[in-house]
């Protein structure tokens, strides 16, 4: 096979969810409830003639592979950082409680001295992400929280908000670290109405804070019904209903929004609406509340750290601005047809604006800030500075951006291929699938070893291959790992 001397080398870092395609064994995960239900191999060596011994590590072995499929299923965008095996060895190492049912499937001594356990695991949701929420805030460089809610009780805002407690409490146990909310207001005097209608308002005064995130909310309780007078007391029914909104301080993105509310019965108005914002006591009828605030801060507290590393429950991707001056309006197009070759069909480029040469652009893709300053950087763009999801540039003399597929450099590993035949089948139907590509091959020890140039990404390949029997075990950076599965 001849090599390619020239191309353009993206990294492009997944960790994704395959769903089963007959005939073949795919890593197939599903969501369901509070479960996430996966199939999961282990393998363990047979040392010394111990079956046992190797049984109980393929076991273990299957649990971390277990996790690492559900982890896949939860967030894929925190494989983008580099300390990505930080935060999965944090949720390797708290398997307790969080592999909910293992029913082993299939279980083999094979004569290769290996010992291979196959088993169907549920993994409880709510756990793991208990889990990886704060593995991934530690992992990020725990980004600082500032909390400012406009609590209000009919027309009156009483002295201290118990909303912006409660929620305080939820951001403040899943490790982030926080802005004091009151000394925000004493030294920036900060209106909580006006920040909730217009976040956009507070950039300059979370920046001045050093705050990353902050969460802004409204808070308000009204008497539905009563007084009722029972057993000589009066019985009054009020609604407590609690909207939040997380927004990124530099790009004044939303990262996740929510509403909840709680019906309360209590003994005066007042009371009855705080013990519904912030819950944990009983009503008159003997239920206890969840507390609309904490559980509103619970649905959004590790989105917002999923969200600062590019993914999350429905984000396609980071949205990244990029501000490129000294740009002519023939190279702006130049500049934006590579971006957009660059984000991918999952992706997308969107101009803002273009005014006296300078370009204003957002770029929607799986890479986080760093990768798309590097991609600019790599065709000519003299990158100046980063500011949070902020990068700016200037075109220099040497700027060009490529009018083909960017070329992808994907190293594949294929074990219990069981035949030079059967290796050669695989690199022939993988030269087809590329088509302008490029593949050098290797066989030894029943394992197929290719280098892959071509206009396809580590996602499409392993894609390919999935659909083809081979079942994926690893996809990392530029590299997919599988192995053949026979019936």
């Amino acid at each position: 096979m001849k090599r390619v001397s020239n191309y353009i080398l993206l990294f492009i870092t997944l960790l994704f969810i395959f769903t089963s395609q007959e005939p073949s064994y795919s890593s197939a995960v599903q969501i369901k409830g509070d479960l996430i239900t996966v199939e999961a191999e282990g393998f363990a060596p047979i040392k010394d003639g111990n079956k046992n011994a190797a049984r109980d590590e393929a076991r273990r072995d299957a649990y971390r592979d277990a996790l690492e499929k559900a982890l896949g299923a939860l967030v894929t965008g925190v494989t983008e950082m580099e300390n990505y095996m930080v935060v999965r060895d944090k949720v390797f190492s708290q398997t307790q409680g969080i592999v909910k049912k293992f029913d082993i499937v299939r279980e083999k001594a094979g004569e290769d001295g290996i010992f291979h356990m196959t088993a169907i695991c549920q993994v409880g949701y709510a756990a793991l992400d208990g889990v990886l929420g704060p593995a991934v805030i530690d992992a990020i460089g725990n980004p600082r929280v500032m909390v400012l809610i406009d609590e209000r009780i009919g027309e009156r805002r009483p002295f201290l908000s118990a909303t912006e407690g409660s929620v305080l409490g939820v951001f403040e146990k899943a490790g982030y670290l926080l802005v004091d909310p009151d000394q925000s207001r004493a030294l920036l005097n900060i209106d909580p109405e006006i920040a909730y209608n217009d976040p956009t308002k507070l950039m300059d005064t979370a920046r001045t804070l050093n705050a990353d995130v902050i969460i802004v909310g409204k808070a308000y309780g009204t008497q539905i019904s009563g007084p009722v007078r029972r057993s000589g007391i009066n019985i009054y029914g009020t609604r407590s209903t609690v909207q939040l909104k997380a927004v990124m301080t530099k790009s004044a993105y939303m990262l996740g929004s929510q509403v909840m509310e709680e019906i309360m019965q209590g003994v005066s108005v007042e009371d009855s609406v705080i013990n519904g914002f912030k819950g944990g006591v009983k009503d008159i009828s003997g239920k206890i509340l969840k507390g609309a605030a904490p559980e509103a801060a619970r649905s959004i507290v590790h989105k917002v750290a999923y969200a600062l590393v590019g993914s999350g429950p429905g984000m396609p991707g980071m949205t990244v601005k990029a501000r490129i001056s000294g740009v002519s309006y023939k190279k702006s197009e130049s500049i934006l047809e590579g971006l957009r070759e660059f984000a991918g069909k999952s992706g997308g480029v969107y101009e803002r604006s273009y005014i006296n040469e300078l370009l204003e652009v957002d770029v929607v893709s799986e890479k986080n800030v760093r990768g798309v300053a590097s991609f600019l950087s790599e065709s000519g763009i003299n990158v100046n500075n980063i500011d949070g999801q902020i990068i700016y540039g200037e075109v220099n003399e040497t700027s060009t951006f490529s009018s083909g597929p960017p070329q992808v450099g994907v190293t594949v590993r294929i074990t219990n291929v069981s035949s030079f035949k059967e290796a050669g089948a695989i690199e022939d139907d993988l030269l087809v699938m590329i088509g302008e590509g490029e593949i050098e091959a290797g066989y030894e020890d029943n394992v197929l070893e290719l280098n892959i140039i071509s206009g396809k990404t580590g996602r499409e390949i392993a894609s390919f291959l999935s659909e083809k029997g081979i079942e994926i075990t690893k996809s990392a950076a530029q590299s997919v790992e599988g192995k053949m599965v026979k019936n």
